[in-house]
């Protein structure tokens, strides 16, 4: 039965399809339904612009904070390196000059010491392992110099440790050539022999 009233239907909708098509709504009718329907909100530009504006401002001002900040960070870590007026100072020149003869001085003493290695070699490598020792300790001295200005006394405590170090030197190389002149002697007595 159901399917016999869909079809009166369909067929009654198919003999007046044009009457259908030809009815226009009444002009009031469709004022009532936009009447009732909800109101779309409007967007509005000229209101994002005062928020852009204070976005943009705020952006600027944390670019320029963060870059002055670098820029000071930067010029800080060039004043902790030795300024020009320090490395001109007579003091330091002194210095530089008298670091320049010792190590010298030191590179000679340990060049005829390398020849006495093979004799002694635990010797040898005791020696290196106090000259490491006291490296470190010039090296502290050489940074206190840098944060003091170029103080006489830290000067003189370098230059001290560079004397030590030939001092050494001298009696390593004073003990290594007594030992081998014994032994070159006894040597001689025993090819005589």
């Amino acid at each position: 039965m159901k399917k016999l009233n869909d079809n009166k239907l369909e067929q009654f909708v198919r003999e007046n399809a044009e009457g259908f098509n030809s009815l226009d709504p009444p002009l009031m009718a469709w004022e009532a339904i936009e009447k009732e329907l909800p109101v779309a909100k409007q967007f509005h530009a000229h209101r994002i612009w005062p928020y852009a504006w204070k976005a943009a401002a705020a952006i600027l001002i944390f670019a320029s904070a963060w870059m002055l900040n670098d820029y000071r960070d930067y010029k800080k870590s060039n004043r902790s390196e030795p300024s020009s007026s320090l490395t001109t100072s007579p003091e330091l020149n002194e210095l530089s000059d008298a670091e320049a003869y010792y190590t010298s001085q030191i590179s000679n003493k340990q060049a005829e010491l390398a020849a006495y290695s093979k004799l002694h070699p635990e010797i040898i490598e005791d020696l290196k392992k106090e000259f490491i020792e006291m490296d470190k300790n010039k090296a502290e001295l050489k940074k206190d110099l840098a944060e003091s200005n170029a103080d006489e006394k830290v000067i003189e405590a370098i230059i001290l440790s560079y004397r030590v170090k030939i001092e050494i030197l001298d009696q390593m190389l004073g003990e290594l050539r007594k030992s081998t002149e014994g032994s070159a002697s006894q040597k001689q007595v025993e090819t005589n022999l």
